[in-house]
């Protein structure tokens, strides 16, 4: 699953399935199917064309209400923000099915729309935001993945006893440490730098790479990262890598072409395999966030960036759930306000001149990962919805 949300699901999944519970995960697919994957049962439903548009999340909620009333009763409903209203498709569910209710919000939908400048009919939105905080304040658990988040939320109006924090973490696939036999070739050609000062100003061949891994939506800011790139361009040592094939992407590509930056070079998606090997190839890691929709989205990228140890250059607000970790471990910098290509020039300048202004965030990301860690976050739900489970 390329999707954040979508793979801190399956981990949550195959984590209950150890536990000795049963668990059924319904999800759109290439077509209507269903299957067993260690020990989760999946049933997928076809999704629709143009899914991202606003209807189209209403015929995709119709057609996951319709599966989920068919399956047999489970203790517990979970829902997730993909699409946005899920939480009045599990509401249903769970009133229908006599089940226990438990949302998790990654996304503040449909709040995020109007951030996002997502074009909806008033009328639609507004009933939207109602039916969506009744459903919530109906839920018996509601968690959040920033506490920036559950903020927002409690001032909505959803009960705050509800409201929990869970932090997401990176995929589980970070912390194998198995030697797969087809990434030799990636090993060698993206390696990072993590040398002493001292030895990182004699050796000049490596080259400094600054890091842009995984989806580039709406919410995330791309002029800056650009700007910033055509401001070091003179500096050959320093690279700009984005990781990802989507339509933005592209666009950077084109971009890049125009301004004839020879520092930016994209990747296509790498085999989850790869993955580890890829996130430690940057120095330096990128995560954008637009500052209006601080308190309804986390990136997820930034916890993958704490598991290898790489200090973090946040293009947000420091209210936000990434803006509190970094100040707290010291784990990057936070770039906001004004002039911010300029701001992320010399915070990039900066690390790759001041080995130990770097190895500094790079321990704070450490420390960092010893809490945000999959094993910590994983344990965490699992006794939240055992005691959601014992409920009367």
């Amino acid at each position: 699953m390329r999707g954040a949300s979508g793979r801190v699901m399956q981990d949550l999944a195959y984590a209950l399935v150890a536990k000795g519970w049963k668990v059924s995960v319904i999800t759109t697919g290439g077509k209507n199917d269903n299957f067993i994957d260690r020990g989760v049962e999946i049933t997928t439903v076809k999704a629709i064309k143009s899914p991202k548009k606003f209807f189209g999340y209403c015929r995709t909620s119709f057609k996951l209400l319709r599966a989920g009333m068919k399956t047999p009763k489970h203790d517990i409903i979970l829902t997730l923000t993909d699409p946005p209203m899920l939480v009045n498709v599990g509401c249903m569910i769970a009133s229908r099915k006599k089940s226990h209710h438990v949302h998790w919000c990654h996304d503040m939908y449909p709040d995020l729309f109007t951030a996002l400048g997502v074009k909806v009919p008033k009328f639609c939105l507004k009933r939207a935001k109602a039916k969506s905080r009744r459903a919530m304040k109906r839920c018996d658990e509601v968690v959040t993945v920033g506490r920036c988040m559950m903020k927002r939320l409690t001032h909505t109006g959803v009960d705050p006893q509800k409201v929990k924090f869970i932090p997401n973490w990176s995929d589980s696939e970070m912390f194998n440490f198995r030697t797969h036999k087809n990434n030799k070739e990636i090993v060698q050609k993206y390696k990072a730098i993590a040398k002493r000062p001292e030895e990182m100003f004699r050796d000049a061949s490596p080259k400094f790479r600054i890091l842009y891994a995984g989806n580039i939506g709406r919410a995330h800011s791309m002029s800056a990262i650009m700007d910033a790139a055509e401001l070091l361009s003179e500096y050959k040592e320093i690279e700009f890598v984005f990781v990802g094939d989507s339509r933005a992407h592209d666009l950077l590509a084109e971009e890049r072409t125009r301004r004839s930056l020879e520092n930016v070079k994209f990747l296509p998606y790498q085999p989850i395999e790869h993955l580890r090997e890829i996130m430690e190839s940057g120095d330096v890691h990128l995560i954008s966030m637009r500052p209006e929709t601080t308190g309804m989205l986390v990136p997820c990228k930034f916890y993958s960036a704490l598991a290898v140890g790489r200090p973090s250059l946040f293009i947000g607000k420091e209210e936000s759930e990434i803006g509190q970790v970094i100040t707290e471990y010291g784990a990057g910098k936070i770039i906001s306000g004004e002039d911010l290509a300029k701001k992320l020039a010399e915070a990039i300048y900066a690390y790759r001149h001041d080995g130990d202004s770097w190895f500094a965030a790079q321990e704070g990301a450490l420390r960092a990962a010893q809490t945000y860690h999959p094993s910590q976050s994983l344990k965490t739900w699992v006794d939240l919805l055992e005691r959601v489970r014992v409920r009367g």
